[in-house]
């Protein structure tokens, strides 16, 4: 029964590290990048830029060519003594009669036009337009560059928590191993009589506290992954090994330089952009514009009415209450909240790295302590070992032991996991 119960634990921790495939962390950000929604949208929005600036810019230089039609029936009575009665289309000649002014309605109007309206000398404004476009697609662009550099951290950040669960797995297997290796010589010291029989029966309990142990971090590390695959936009539920992370800190970048900083530079740039096209409503807008076809007043005469007619028109805005000075006004002032956000980002981004820096210096120091307590511990269980096996020690004292170092054990996973944190977190501001 004895050998049946370590057996079963054996094979326990066996089939509790079955995995399908080990996976890295470049593996799951690249394909967290391929997945991501926002990345794609923000295609589809430079492309819609693109299209309204074509809009725009086709308003500017194409030529706008249609048709007009327009049907005016201004009937009356005439009351002229050679010339009375109703009159369905009246001639000018009519001077007393009841109706509309024949100055007003003509006597009425038939009139079937093509026209044609062609704008002139708009360079300046197809070239604002243009350099609007431009800024806005690199801010679209930056949106995208962003959005990776974020979902990079957080996929990173996820992958780490992950591997916390594998290493304290691994710190729990490593005092299974230790347990199960004690069980076998108590085993041996018991049918010599040298060991209590109630020994051995402590270790088995505490190798199935551990096995219970183990089996909530192999749940918890499926959760944490399957978190990850959510992450990544991964549609599986596939167990997989992870591997080891190497992450180091990066060179020190001038918060200046930082890739943040550009969101501001852009902002500021799409105002003086908007600014440009506003301004050039103050320019003379010039178009040519023409028309041919059927125009008449007279019905009788209407054959005649066939003709052309072209010229220009020139528009030139004067006065509008100052709204040119106020717009730049307004320009400067929202460009000036530009420039102090980017100034308070610097001097956040420099306190972040610097509390990021303190706490990677502070787990340094941490699991340099608790490594020198686990080797401690290491030498105290060898030594009430020996002392088990002499007869001479305390089972209940031994387990007291191993549960402090399984304790430290996973603590220091856990300083290793903060630390890996607070490097990416590190990396993620000095960028």
């Amino acid at each position: 029964m004895k050998k049946i119960v370590v057996l079963s634990s054996f094979v326990f921790i066996f089939i509790s590290n079955i995995v399908y495939g080990q996976e890295n962390l470049s593996h799951f950000i690249e394909v967290a990048l391929q997945n991501s929604p926002l990345i794609k949208t923000n295609g589809l929005q430079t492309q819609a830029n693109q299209l309204e600036a074509n809009k725009i810019v086709a308003s500017l230089q194409k030529p706008i060519i249609g048709t007009s039609y327009n049907y005016l029936f201004a009937p009356m009575y005439a009351n002229d003594p050679s010339n009375t009665g109703l009159k369905l289309n009246p001639p000018k000649t009519i001077n007393d009669y009841y109706g509309y002014d024949l100055s007003a309605t003509n006597g009425g109007l038939y009139q079937a036009l093509l026209t044609i309206q062609q704008p002139l000398f708009n360079k300046q404004r197809v070239q604002a337009v243009n350099n609007q476009l431009a800024i806005q697609n690199q801010i679209v662009n930056n949106s995208s560059v962003l959005s990776n550099h974020d979902l990079e951290k957080f996929v990173t950040d996820q992958y780490i928590i992950c591997l916390q669960d594998i290493e304290q797995q691994k710190a729990i297997q490593n005092i299974q191993s230790v347990i199960q290796k004690q069980i076998q010589i108590t085993q041996k010291l018991s049918a010599g009589g040298l060991a209590r029989q109630g020994d051995y029966k402590v270790l088995e309990i505490e190798l199935e506290q551990q096995n219970t142990n183990l089996q909530a971090l192999k749940n918890s590390y499926k959760a944490h992954l399957l978190q990850l695959y959510s992450i990544c936009g991964i549609n599986d539920s596939t167990i997989v090994e992870l591997a080891p992370l190497n992450l180091q800190i990066s060179s020190a970048l001038d918060s200046y330089q930082s890739g943040f900083i550009k969101q501001f530079q852009l902002d500021s740039l799409n105002l003086t952009a908007a600014q440009n096209i506003f301004n050039t409503q103050y320019r003379p807008i010039v178009s040519l514009y023409s028309s041919a076809g059927l125009n008449a007043v007279y019905l009788p005469t209407i054959y005649k009415r066939l003709g052309w007619e072209v010229g220009i028109m020139v528009t030139q805005r004067i006065f509008d209450g100052h709204q040119r000075k106020m717009n730049d006004e307004k320009t400067k002032i929202l460009q000036q909240s530009t420039a102090i956000n980017s100034q308070f980002f610097v001097q956040k981004n420099e306190s972040q790295k610097k509390s990021f820096l303190q706490v990677i210096h502070s787990a340094d120091e941490q699991i340099e302590a608790v490594q020198k307590q686990i080797k401690d511990y290491d030498n105290l269980i060898n030594y009430y070992q020996n002392q088990i096996i002499n007869g001479q020690g305390s089972v209940i004292d031994y387990i007291t032991i191993l549960r402090s170092s399984a304790a430290l054990q996973l603590n220091i996973a856990t300083l290793q996991t903060n630390r890996l944190l607070a490097i990416n977190n590190y990396n993620y501001w000095n960028w």
